[in-house]
């Protein structure tokens, strides 16, 4: 082989190297994030506008996430790529009794819609999650 042959085949290598380490690499974009939920499932009727909290969900460590679904609060562990794949799991939440009409039946969806979850988009100050069906639209909280 010639030696300009052994530089490509190298450098060829570590190419593929690198996009497939940065293709399984974790995303970082969402750690340290809080977001509050504007759409679930085309319904803006969430959170406040039911009467109860903002459904919120925030990123607090590159594995743990949590946050409100109207009336409780949860915890999960989630997982997302530099390719916008995300999946949540371990979705743990407060027993409280909700009392205000359509909170239970928000928090239910949203949550549901979490642990369906297989991609995510950031765009701005808007973060989608998306999978089995359900779409949820957030607004980056700034604090």
């Amino acid at each position: 082989m010639h030696q300009s042959s052994i530089k490509f085949l190298a450098l060829l290598i570590l190419g593929t190297i690198i996009l497939v380490s940065c293709a399984s690499a974790p995303s970082t974009q969402l750690v340290g994030t809080t977001w509050v939920l504007t759409n679930l499932n085309g319904n803006t009727q969430v959170g406040e506008a039911l009467g109860g909290q903002p459904v919120t969900l925030g990123f607090t460590s590159n594995t743990e996430a949590g946050g409100s679904g109207g009336c409780n609060g949860f915890g999960a562990k989630y997982e997302a790529g530099s390719d916008g794949t995300i999946s949540f799991s371990q979705i743990i939440s407060t027993l409280m009794a909700c009392t205000q009409q359509g909170v239970g039946d928000v928090e239910t969806a949203y949550l549901d819609a979490l642990n369906s979850a297989d991609h995510f988009e950031v765009a701005g100050n808007i973060l989608t999650i998306t999978g089995g069906g359900h779409s949820l639209v957030f607004e980056q909280q700034e604090f």
